[in-house]
């Protein structure tokens, strides 16, 4: 992707509440403070007992958009609603998100073109009423031929601002993450909504141990959408973030090291290499 990322961290005691808009009757977009962590935790529960995932790919190979199976069985029978599937390989450089077709021997399918071979996670992701489960499974595609990802057509066009408040993310508690979007150098006022919000944001650490799904709590159209969570575990974690406009997708990748808490005796657990990797 292009998309240019400017990080601006903030230097300042962090503010409650930032404008979202110069007209004040306008509603204006709330950062949340960082100890009001309940709603902003991802409260999914991760391959509980009762469910199984079966995922299947055929002769998925690398290079070659394939058609991927999956179902969900559940001890009670819950019917699954808002379902997503999430991607990524083992070193967090793909990333793909769709929403599966269910079919009416109820299974779903998606269709997933892997740039490279070699392993890659699936968390699927749905609610059965007011609770999300998130069922992951690893599976390794083998050789085929090599892809590298192609910009999307006015990628060059957007120029994304962002700022971490607070500047340094502490396990948690909550960091918000304020993406300020514009195109071809006017601020965007005109988002496209998906799924009822205007930005999808999918996060793992190094290690693909804590998953984190999230959508900004109000969305304006731009052009500041602000997304609010909780990483609960330390170290480097991967953020990528996805917005629609004048009907195309775009995706904003982005990397945090969280902190332990100050004055908590936990050290930031770190792979082996923690600074190579990205």
């Amino acid at each position: 992707m292009n998309v240019r990322i400017i990080f601006l961290f903030l230097f300042f005691l962090f503010p409650s509440v930032s404008i979202a808009q110069l007209d004040l009757e306008q509603e204006v977009l709330i950062i949340p403070d960082t100890h009001n962590e309940k709603p902003y935790v991802w409260n999914a529960s991760v391959n509980p007992e009762g469910y199984e995932l079966s995922l299947s790919s055929g002769s998925a190979r690398s290079g070659v958009e394939s058609e991927f199976l999956f179902s969900v069985a559940s001890k009670e029978g819950r019917d699954e609603q808002d379902v997503h599937v999430f991607v990524t390989d083992e070193d967090l450089r793909h990333y793909t998100h769709v929403r599966a077709v269910r079919k009416s021997d109820g299974a779903y399918a998606f269709r997933f073109n892997p740039p490279q071979p070699g392993k890659y996670r699936f968390e699927v992701v749905f609610r059965t009423g007011q609770e999300w489960v998130n069922l992951r499974k690893d599976m390794r595609i083998k050789r085929g031929s090599w892809k590298t990802p192609a910009a999307l057509p006015g990628d060059e066009d957007y120029e994304i601002r962002m700022k971490l408040i607070p500047k340094t993310p502490y396990a948690e508690h909550v960091t918000t993450f304020l993406y300020e979007i514009r195109y071809k150098g006017e601020p965007v006022t005109n988002l496209d909504r998906v799924d009822g919000f205007d930005m999808q944001v999918a996060a793992w650490d190094e290690n693909l141990r804590e998953f984190i799904h999230a959508m900004p709590k109000q969305s304006l159209g731009g052009p500041e959408v602000a997304v609010s969570i909780v990483f609960m575990k330390t170290g480097k974690h991967k953020v990528f973030a996805e917005f629609s406009h004048l009907g195309a997708m775009q995706r904003i990748e982005s990397v945090v090291r969280v902190y332990p808490e100050p004055g908590s005796e936990r050290p930031p657990i770190l792979a082996p290499d923690y600074w190579e990797k990205w």
